[in-house]
Protein backbone atom coordinates (compact mmCIF):
# COMPACT_ATOMS: atom_id res chain seq x y z
CA UNK A 1 0.00 0.00 0.00
CA UNK A 2 1.25 3.34 -1.13
CA UNK A 3 0.53 6.40 0.57
CA UNK A 4 0.52 10.07 -1.03
CA UNK A 5 0.43 12.52 1.10
CA UNK A 6 -0.45 16.28 1.67
CA UNK A 7 1.56 17.94 4.46
CA UNK A 8 1.96 21.63 5.92
CA UNK A 9 5.30 21.88 6.91
CA UNK A 10 6.17 24.21 9.77
CA UNK A 11 9.00 26.13 7.42
CA UNK A 12 6.09 26.86 5.05
CA UNK A 13 3.61 28.60 7.59
CA UNK A 14 0.57 29.96 4.85
CA UNK A 15 1.26 27.11 2.23
CA UNK A 16 0.19 23.50 1.90
CA UNK A 17 2.78 21.10 0.41
CA UNK A 18 1.42 17.95 -1.45
CA UNK A 19 4.31 15.33 -0.68
CA UNK A 20 4.12 11.85 -3.01
CA UNK A 21 7.19 10.13 -1.13
CA UNK A 22 10.50 11.35 -1.90
CA UNK A 23 9.63 11.18 -6.08
CA UNK A 24 11.14 14.46 -8.08
CA UNK A 25 9.14 14.46 -11.30
CA UNK A 26 9.75 17.07 -14.14
CA UNK A 27 6.05 18.28 -15.21
CA UNK A 28 3.56 15.50 -14.59
CA UNK A 29 4.65 11.91 -13.22
CA UNK A 30 3.07 8.92 -13.05
CA UNK A 31 3.37 6.36 -10.62
CA UNK A 32 2.14 3.55 -12.59
CA UNK A 33 -1.38 1.44 -12.88
CA UNK A 34 -4.63 2.88 -13.99
CA UNK A 35 -8.62 2.52 -12.73
CA UNK A 36 -10.54 0.39 -15.16
CA UNK A 37 -14.05 0.84 -15.80
CA UNK A 38 -14.98 -1.63 -12.16
CA UNK A 39 -13.07 1.59 -10.47
CA UNK A 40 -14.27 4.19 -11.57
CA UNK A 41 -16.94 4.60 -8.52
CA UNK A 42 -16.51 7.43 -6.04
CA UNK A 43 -18.32 7.26 -2.87
CA UNK A 44 -17.95 9.98 0.16
CA UNK A 45 -18.56 8.52 3.87
CA UNK A 46 -19.45 11.73 5.50
CA UNK A 47 -18.31 11.59 9.30
CA UNK A 48 -16.45 15.25 8.52
CA UNK A 49 -16.70 16.64 12.23
CA UNK A 50 -15.88 20.22 11.44
CA UNK A 51 -19.72 21.91 9.75
CA UNK A 52 -17.56 24.02 7.96
CA UNK A 53 -17.33 21.07 5.78
CA UNK A 54 -20.85 20.92 5.06
CA UNK A 55 -21.53 24.44 5.28
CA UNK A 56 -22.82 24.82 1.64
CA UNK A 57 -26.58 23.80 1.99
CA UNK A 58 -27.66 25.34 -1.88
CA UNK A 59 -28.61 22.03 -4.44
CA UNK A 60 -28.12 22.48 -8.12
CA UNK A 61 -29.65 21.06 -11.43
CA UNK A 62 -26.36 19.69 -12.13
CA UNK A 63 -25.40 17.64 -9.33
CA UNK A 64 -28.64 16.74 -8.31
CA UNK A 65 -29.75 15.10 -4.60
CA UNK A 66 -26.47 16.35 -2.98
CA UNK A 67 -24.71 19.77 -0.75
CA UNK A 68 -22.05 19.96 1.20
CA UNK A 69 -18.91 18.50 1.32
CA UNK A 70 -20.50 15.65 -1.23
CA UNK A 71 -20.96 17.79 -4.07
CA UNK A 72 -17.82 19.25 -3.57
CA UNK A 73 -15.78 15.61 -3.90
CA UNK A 74 -18.51 14.67 -6.68
CA UNK A 75 -17.30 18.35 -8.12
CA UNK A 76 -13.49 17.71 -7.52
CA UNK A 77 -13.54 14.05 -8.96
CA UNK A 78 -16.08 15.35 -12.30
CA UNK A 79 -13.04 17.79 -13.03
CA UNK A 80 -11.02 14.78 -14.20
CA UNK A 81 -13.66 13.90 -16.69
CA UNK A 82 -13.39 13.82 -20.48
CA UNK A 83 -16.30 16.82 -20.95
CA UNK A 84 -17.71 19.65 -18.83
CA UNK A 85 -20.10 17.87 -16.73
CA UNK A 86 -23.98 18.24 -17.53
CA UNK A 87 -22.61 19.87 -21.27
CA UNK A 88 -21.91 22.84 -19.25
CA UNK A 89 -20.01 22.49 -16.22
CA UNK A 90 -22.00 24.52 -14.17
CA UNK A 91 -22.45 24.60 -10.42
CA UNK A 92 -19.17 25.92 -9.21
CA UNK A 93 -18.81 29.63 -9.24
CA UNK A 94 -15.17 29.51 -9.72
CA UNK A 95 -14.83 27.11 -12.32
CA UNK A 96 -16.76 25.03 -15.12
CA UNK A 97 -15.95 20.93 -14.11
CA UNK A 98 -14.83 18.24 -16.60
CA UNK A 99 -12.00 19.52 -18.38
CA UNK A 100 -9.78 16.34 -18.58
CA UNK A 101 -10.20 15.57 -22.17
CA UNK A 102 -9.13 11.79 -21.84
CA UNK A 103 -11.11 8.62 -21.93
CA UNK A 104 -12.01 8.69 -18.26
CA UNK A 105 -14.78 9.37 -16.50
CA UNK A 106 -16.26 8.93 -12.87
CA UNK A 107 -19.38 7.09 -11.81
CA UNK A 108 -20.81 9.04 -8.78
CA UNK A 109 -22.50 7.05 -6.36
CA UNK A 110 -23.01 9.01 -3.33
CA UNK A 111 -22.69 7.96 -0.12
CA UNK A 112 -21.16 5.06 1.83
CA UNK A 113 -22.48 3.42 5.32
CA UNK A 114 -18.48 3.61 6.47
CA UNK A 115 -14.81 4.12 5.37
CA UNK A 116 -14.43 1.28 3.93
CA UNK A 117 -11.17 -0.54 2.99
CA UNK A 118 -8.06 0.52 1.01
CA UNK A 119 -9.95 -0.39 -2.64
CA UNK A 120 -13.36 0.84 -1.73
CA UNK A 121 -12.84 4.17 -3.45
CA UNK A 122 -14.11 5.93 -0.64
CA UNK A 123 -13.75 9.59 0.56
CA UNK A 124 -13.48 10.06 4.76
CA UNK A 125 -12.16 11.80 7.58
CA UNK A 126 -9.74 10.46 9.74
CA UNK A 127 -9.96 11.33 13.70
CA UNK A 128 -6.80 13.03 14.85
CA UNK A 129 -3.62 14.06 13.33
CA UNK A 130 -0.03 13.02 11.87
CA UNK A 131 1.97 16.07 12.21
CA UNK A 132 1.57 18.17 9.05
CA UNK A 133 -0.38 16.04 7.27
CA UNK A 134 -3.58 17.03 5.76
CA UNK A 135 -4.77 13.85 3.33
CA UNK A 136 -3.79 11.06 2.18
CA UNK A 137 -4.32 8.67 -0.74
CA UNK A 138 -3.76 4.95 -0.18
CA UNK A 139 -3.27 2.73 -3.69
CA UNK A 140 -2.20 0.36 -5.57
CA UNK A 141 -5.04 1.85 -8.46
CA UNK A 142 -5.53 -1.84 -9.53
CA UNK A 143 -7.47 -2.44 -6.75
CA UNK A 144 -9.11 1.15 -6.26
CA UNK A 145 -7.85 3.65 -3.54
CA UNK A 146 -9.38 5.43 -0.95
CA UNK A 147 -8.68 9.32 0.88
CA UNK A 148 -8.27 10.43 4.14
CA UNK A 149 -8.93 14.03 5.37
CA UNK A 150 -7.13 14.32 9.04
CA UNK A 151 -9.67 15.89 11.35
CA UNK A 152 -7.57 18.75 12.81
CA UNK A 153 -8.00 20.61 9.79
CA UNK A 154 -10.57 23.28 9.56
CA UNK A 155 -12.12 21.68 5.95
CA UNK A 156 -14.41 24.36 4.17
CA UNK A 157 -16.87 23.21 1.07
CA UNK A 158 -17.11 26.76 -0.70
CA UNK A 159 -18.30 26.49 -3.23
CA UNK A 160 -16.66 30.03 -3.69
CA UNK A 161 -13.62 31.31 -2.33
CA UNK A 162 -12.36 30.44 0.74
CA UNK A 163 -11.11 32.55 3.43
CA UNK A 164 -9.96 30.47 6.23
CA UNK A 165 -9.39 27.02 6.54
CA UNK A 166 -8.53 24.41 3.63
CA UNK A 167 -10.45 23.90 0.61
CA UNK A 168 -11.62 20.47 0.98
CA UNK A 169 -12.76 20.53 -3.12
CA UNK A 170 -8.86 21.46 -4.04
CA UNK A 171 -7.56 19.01 -1.87
CA UNK A 172 -10.08 15.96 -3.05
CA UNK A 173 -9.06 17.19 -6.91
CA UNK A 174 -5.37 16.83 -5.88
CA UNK A 175 -5.63 13.52 -4.15
CA UNK A 176 -8.02 12.07 -6.89
CA UNK A 177 -5.48 12.96 -9.11
CA UNK A 178 -2.74 10.49 -7.46
CA UNK A 179 -6.09 8.00 -7.75
CA UNK A 180 -5.77 8.37 -11.17
CA UNK A 181 -2.45 7.20 -11.66
CA UNK A 182 -0.54 10.44 -11.26
CA UNK A 183 2.59 11.75 -9.34
CA UNK A 184 3.57 15.23 -8.54
CA UNK A 185 4.20 17.85 -11.07
CA UNK A 186 6.72 20.41 -11.25
CA UNK A 187 5.08 22.87 -13.38
CA UNK A 188 3.53 25.77 -10.36
CA UNK A 189 -0.36 25.83 -11.02
CA UNK A 190 -0.68 22.79 -11.82
CA UNK A 191 -3.29 20.76 -9.62
CA UNK A 192 -0.89 18.37 -8.84
CA UNK A 193 1.95 20.44 -7.99
CA UNK A 194 3.92 19.95 -4.81
CA UNK A 195 1.60 22.84 -3.21
CA UNK A 196 -1.13 25.03 -2.85
CA UNK A 197 -2.07 27.95 -0.91
CA UNK A 198 -3.62 27.22 2.52
CA UNK A 199 -7.01 28.89 2.22
CA UNK A 200 -6.87 29.17 -2.04
CA UNK A 201 -8.89 27.50 -4.82
CA UNK A 202 -6.37 26.79 -7.81
CA UNK A 203 -6.14 23.46 -6.86
CA UNK A 204 -10.04 22.39 -7.64
CA UNK A 205 -9.66 22.87 -11.43
CA UNK A 206 -7.12 21.33 -13.65
CA UNK A 207 -4.49 23.16 -15.68
CA UNK A 208 -2.67 22.18 -18.94
CA UNK A 209 0.08 19.59 -17.22
CA UNK A 210 -2.23 17.78 -15.21
CA UNK A 211 -4.46 17.40 -18.53
CA UNK A 212 -2.09 16.08 -20.34
CA UNK A 213 -1.18 13.57 -17.11
CA UNK A 214 -4.68 12.32 -17.10
CA UNK A 215 -4.56 12.44 -21.12
CA UNK A 216 -1.14 10.40 -21.24
CA UNK A 217 -2.39 7.32 -18.53
CA UNK A 218 -6.35 7.29 -20.39
CA UNK A 219 -5.42 8.53 -23.93
CA UNK A 220 -6.86 11.23 -25.82
CA UNK A 221 -10.64 11.42 -25.89
CA UNK A 222 -11.61 9.00 -28.91
CA UNK A 223 -13.49 10.58 -31.47
CA UNK A 224 -15.59 6.68 -31.07
CA UNK A 225 -16.19 7.23 -27.28
CA UNK A 226 -19.95 6.99 -26.31
CA UNK A 227 -21.15 10.78 -26.04
CA UNK A 228 -24.06 11.64 -24.17
CA UNK A 229 -25.64 15.24 -25.24
CA UNK A 230 -29.12 15.30 -23.46
CA UNK A 231 -31.65 13.34 -21.69
CA UNK A 232 -35.12 13.57 -20.88
CA UNK A 233 -37.23 11.74 -18.25
CA UNK A 234 -41.06 10.85 -18.74
CA UNK A 235 -43.26 8.10 -17.40
CA UNK A 236 -40.88 6.41 -15.78
CA UNK A 237 -38.26 6.09 -18.57
CA UNK A 238 -35.21 7.84 -19.50
CA UNK A 239 -34.34 8.55 -22.99
CA UNK A 240 -30.69 9.49 -23.51
CA UNK A 241 -29.43 11.45 -26.25
CA UNK A 242 -25.93 11.47 -28.28
CA UNK A 243 -24.05 9.10 -30.35
CA UNK A 244 -21.50 6.18 -30.54
CA UNK A 245 -24.06 3.78 -28.92
CA UNK A 246 -23.97 0.30 -30.26
CA UNK A 247 -26.57 -1.43 -32.05
CA UNK A 248 -26.38 -3.97 -28.83
CA UNK A 249 -25.56 -4.94 -25.70
CA UNK A 250 -25.16 -1.31 -24.03
CA UNK A 251 -25.34 -0.80 -20.30
CA UNK A 252 -26.90 2.48 -19.17
CA UNK A 253 -25.16 3.59 -15.32
CA UNK A 254 -26.98 5.02 -12.46
CA UNK A 255 -26.60 6.66 -8.96
CA UNK A 256 -27.48 4.30 -6.41
CA UNK A 257 -31.02 5.79 -4.78
CA UNK A 258 -29.41 5.03 -1.15
CA UNK A 259 -26.71 5.16 1.10
CA UNK A 260 -24.46 2.13 1.43
CA UNK A 261 -23.64 -0.30 -1.92
CA UNK A 262 -20.49 -1.74 -2.58
CA UNK A 263 -19.91 1.10 -5.75
CA UNK A 264 -21.18 -0.57 -8.54
CA UNK A 265 -23.36 1.21 -10.30
CA UNK A 266 -26.97 0.58 -10.87
CA UNK A 267 -26.97 -1.02 -14.23
CA UNK A 268 -29.38 -1.85 -17.09
CA UNK A 269 -28.13 -4.22 -19.39
CA UNK A 270 -28.24 -5.87 -23.04
CA UNK A 271 -29.61 -2.09 -24.20
CA UNK A 272 -30.20 -1.62 -27.97
CA UNK A 273 -29.93 1.59 -29.85
CA UNK A 274 -29.70 2.90 -33.35
CA UNK A 275 -26.84 4.91 -32.44
CA UNK A 276 -27.67 7.90 -31.10
CA UNK A 277 -30.70 7.62 -28.32
CA UNK A 278 -31.22 4.90 -26.36
CA UNK A 279 -34.77 4.46 -23.77
CA UNK A 280 -34.63 2.33 -20.62
CA UNK A 281 -37.49 2.17 -17.68
CA UNK A 282 -35.27 4.32 -14.77
CA UNK A 283 -34.51 1.01 -12.38
CA UNK A 284 -36.56 1.71 -8.76
CA UNK A 285 -32.53 1.58 -7.15
CA UNK A 286 -31.76 4.25 -9.32
CA UNK A 287 -31.76 8.32 -7.75
CA UNK A 288 -29.93 11.60 -8.07
CA UNK A 289 -26.74 11.65 -9.49
CA UNK A 290 -25.06 10.87 -12.90
CA UNK A 291 -26.09 8.19 -15.63
CA UNK A 292 -23.68 7.14 -18.21
CA UNK A 293 -23.83 5.32 -21.06
CA UNK A 294 -21.15 1.70 -22.10
CA UNK A 295 -21.38 0.52 -25.18
CA UNK A 296 -20.39 -2.93 -26.10
CA UNK A 297 -16.71 -2.33 -25.39
CA UNK A 298 -14.77 -2.91 -21.80
CA UNK A 299 -12.13 -0.18 -23.08
CA UNK A 300 -11.33 3.30 -21.75
CA UNK A 301 -13.61 4.87 -24.58
CA UNK A 302 -16.26 2.78 -23.92
CA UNK A 303 -17.58 4.35 -21.57
CA UNK A 304 -19.28 7.72 -22.11
CA UNK A 305 -19.19 11.32 -20.35
CA UNK A 306 -21.66 11.31 -17.26
CA UNK A 307 -24.82 13.04 -17.80
CA UNK A 308 -26.90 14.85 -14.13
CA UNK A 309 -29.66 12.67 -13.68
CA UNK A 310 -32.73 13.49 -11.33
CA UNK A 311 -35.57 10.91 -11.90
CA UNK A 312 -37.82 13.01 -10.04
CA UNK A 313 -37.60 16.08 -12.69
CA UNK A 314 -38.58 15.95 -16.05
CA UNK A 315 -36.62 18.76 -18.28
CA UNK A 316 -38.94 21.17 -20.29
CA UNK A 317 -40.51 19.71 -23.45
CA UNK A 318 -38.59 20.84 -26.07
CA UNK A 319 -38.38 20.28 -29.88
CA UNK A 320 -39.60 22.34 -32.53
CA UNK A 321 -43.08 23.10 -34.96
CA UNK A 322 -43.55 24.27 -38.23
CA UNK A 323 -46.36 27.19 -38.14
CA UNK A 324 -47.57 30.19 -40.13
CA UNK A 325 -48.31 30.37 -43.79
CA UNK A 326 -45.44 30.69 -46.92
CA UNK A 327 -45.67 33.58 -49.39
CA UNK A 328 -45.54 32.58 -53.25
CA UNK A 329 -42.90 33.96 -55.12
CA UNK A 330 -43.04 35.68 -58.81
CA UNK A 331 -42.43 32.22 -60.13
CA UNK A 332 -44.84 30.83 -57.70
CA UNK A 333 -41.61 29.62 -55.25
CA UNK A 334 -43.03 28.76 -51.85
CA UNK A 335 -40.41 28.87 -49.18
CA UNK A 336 -40.87 26.59 -46.96
CA UNK A 337 -38.81 26.21 -43.65
CA UNK A 338 -37.59 23.06 -41.91
CA UNK A 339 -35.37 21.90 -39.42
CA UNK A 340 -32.92 18.23 -38.64
CA UNK A 341 -31.55 17.31 -34.90
CA UNK A 342 -32.27 18.45 -31.61
CA UNK A 343 -32.35 22.01 -31.11
CA UNK A 344 -30.05 21.26 -27.54
CA UNK A 345 -28.67 24.36 -26.11
CA UNK A 346 -25.43 22.69 -24.85
CA UNK A 347 -24.77 21.15 -28.62
CA UNK A 348 -26.72 23.89 -30.74
CA UNK A 349 -24.53 23.59 -34.12
CA UNK A 350 -26.27 20.08 -35.08
CA UNK A 351 -29.86 21.33 -35.09
CA UNK A 352 -29.84 22.52 -38.67
CA UNK A 353 -32.95 25.50 -39.87
CA UNK A 354 -33.12 25.18 -43.65
CA UNK A 355 -35.51 26.70 -45.80
CA UNK A 356 -35.90 25.69 -49.31
CA UNK A 357 -37.93 26.29 -52.52
CA UNK A 358 -36.72 30.02 -52.64
CA UNK A 359 -35.66 31.94 -55.78
CA UNK A 360 -31.83 31.06 -56.61
CA UNK A 361 -28.78 33.22 -56.37
CA UNK A 362 -30.24 35.88 -54.26
CA UNK A 363 -29.44 37.72 -51.07
CA UNK A 364 -31.08 36.20 -48.01
CA UNK A 365 -31.45 35.89 -44.13
CA UNK A 366 -33.45 34.30 -40.76
CA UNK A 367 -34.69 36.70 -38.47
CA UNK A 368 -36.38 35.58 -34.65
CA UNK A 369 -37.82 36.74 -31.76
CA UNK A 370 -37.93 34.85 -28.93
CA UNK A 371 -41.35 36.05 -27.23
CA UNK A 372 -43.48 33.99 -29.55
CA UNK A 373 -45.64 33.72 -32.56
CA UNK A 374 -47.09 36.30 -34.68
CA UNK A 375 -49.44 37.23 -37.63
CA UNK A 376 -48.27 40.68 -38.68
CA UNK A 377 -49.08 41.63 -42.18
CA UNK A 378 -46.03 42.50 -44.20
CA UNK A 379 -44.48 43.37 -48.03
CA UNK A 380 -47.76 40.83 -49.33
CA UNK A 381 -47.02 38.01 -46.83
CA UNK A 382 -47.04 37.54 -43.13
CA UNK A 383 -44.49 38.04 -40.09
CA UNK A 384 -44.80 35.23 -37.93
CA UNK A 385 -42.37 36.31 -34.85
CA UNK A 386 -43.63 38.70 -32.23
CA UNK A 387 -41.34 41.69 -31.63
CA UNK A 388 -38.66 42.26 -31.15
CA UNK A 389 -37.19 41.00 -34.27
CA UNK A 390 -33.65 40.65 -34.77
CA UNK A 391 -31.91 39.36 -37.86
CA UNK A 392 -28.67 36.43 -38.41
CA UNK A 393 -25.84 37.35 -40.93
CA UNK A 394 -27.20 37.44 -44.81
CA UNK A 395 -26.12 35.06 -47.16
CA UNK A 396 -27.13 33.92 -51.11
CA UNK A 397 -29.69 31.04 -51.57
CA UNK A 398 -28.11 29.52 -54.49
CA UNK A 399 -29.55 27.46 -56.85
CA UNK A 400 -29.72 27.39 -60.28
CA UNK A 401 -33.56 26.47 -61.51
CA UNK A 402 -37.00 27.86 -60.56
CA UNK A 403 -37.28 27.37 -56.74
CA UNK A 404 -34.36 25.52 -56.28
CA UNK A 405 -32.58 28.56 -53.43
CA UNK A 406 -32.09 27.56 -50.41
CA UNK A 407 -30.38 28.84 -47.01
CA UNK A 408 -29.75 26.98 -43.68
CA UNK A 409 -28.62 28.02 -40.24
CA UNK A 410 -28.00 26.55 -36.75
CA UNK A 411 -29.26 27.18 -33.47
CA UNK A 412 -25.67 27.86 -32.67
CA UNK A 413 -26.03 30.95 -34.83
CA UNK A 414 -29.27 31.89 -33.13
CA UNK A 415 -27.08 31.92 -30.05
CA UNK A 416 -24.11 33.71 -31.05
CA UNK A 417 -26.41 36.55 -32.35
CA UNK A 418 -28.11 36.22 -28.70
CA UNK A 419 -24.81 37.84 -26.93
CA UNK A 420 -26.10 41.43 -28.21
CA UNK A 421 -29.57 40.40 -28.86
CA UNK A 422 -32.30 38.21 -26.80
CA UNK A 423 -31.44 35.95 -24.54
CA UNK A 424 -32.30 32.24 -25.63
CA UNK A 425 -32.27 30.34 -22.36
CA UNK A 426 -33.25 25.96 -21.94
CA UNK A 427 -36.55 25.51 -22.12
CA UNK A 428 -37.21 29.25 -24.19
CA UNK A 429 -38.64 29.72 -27.19
CA UNK A 430 -37.23 30.84 -30.17
CA UNK A 431 -39.44 31.59 -33.57
CA UNK A 432 -37.86 32.20 -36.47
CA UNK A 433 -38.54 32.85 -40.61
CA UNK A 434 -36.54 33.06 -43.45
CA UNK A 435 -36.57 36.31 -45.98
CA UNK A 436 -35.51 36.57 -49.45
CA UNK A 437 -34.90 39.09 -52.36
CA UNK A 438 -37.40 38.42 -55.25
CA UNK A 439 -37.05 41.44 -58.14
CA UNK A 440 -40.27 40.15 -59.54
CA UNK A 441 -42.26 40.54 -56.33
CA UNK A 442 -44.11 43.85 -56.54
CA UNK A 443 -42.59 44.28 -52.69
CA UNK A 444 -39.01 43.18 -53.96
CA UNK A 445 -39.24 40.32 -51.50
CA UNK A 446 -40.42 36.36 -50.61
CA UNK A 447 -41.51 35.14 -46.84
CA UNK A 448 -41.10 31.68 -45.72
CA UNK A 449 -43.14 30.34 -43.35
CA UNK A 450 -41.86 30.02 -39.77
CA UNK A 451 -40.45 27.39 -37.20
CA UNK A 452 -40.60 27.70 -33.41
CA UNK A 453 -38.28 25.90 -31.57
CA UNK A 454 -38.75 25.25 -27.53
CA UNK A 455 -34.83 24.92 -26.51
CA UNK A 456 -34.04 21.62 -25.00
CA UNK A 457 -31.76 21.49 -21.84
Amino acid sequence: MKLNQILLPATALGAVALLFGTETSRAFDTIGGSLSQAQRDVRVFDNFTDASANNNVTADANWPGYTGVEMAMWKACSEWASQLHGGTGAGDPLQTVGSGGANFDISWQGNAIGVGTTNENIHSELAGSSGGVLAFTETPISDGWRIRYYSTWAWQDGPGSVASGIDIQGVACHEYGHALGLGHSNVGGATMFPSISGTGTSARSIEADDIAGVQFIYGLKLGTKPTISNISVASGNVTINGSNFSPSSNEVWFTQAGTGGTGTPIKVTGVTSGGSSITVAIPGTAGKGDVLVRNNGTGNGNLSNAWPFDPTVAPPTCGATVYCTAKFTSNLCLPSIGFSGTPSFFFPSGFSITTNSMEPGVSAINFFGTTGQATIPFQGGLICAASPIYRLNGTNTGGAGACTGSITYTLQDVINNSAGGPFVTPGGLVNIQSWGRDLGDAFGSSLSNALEIVVCP
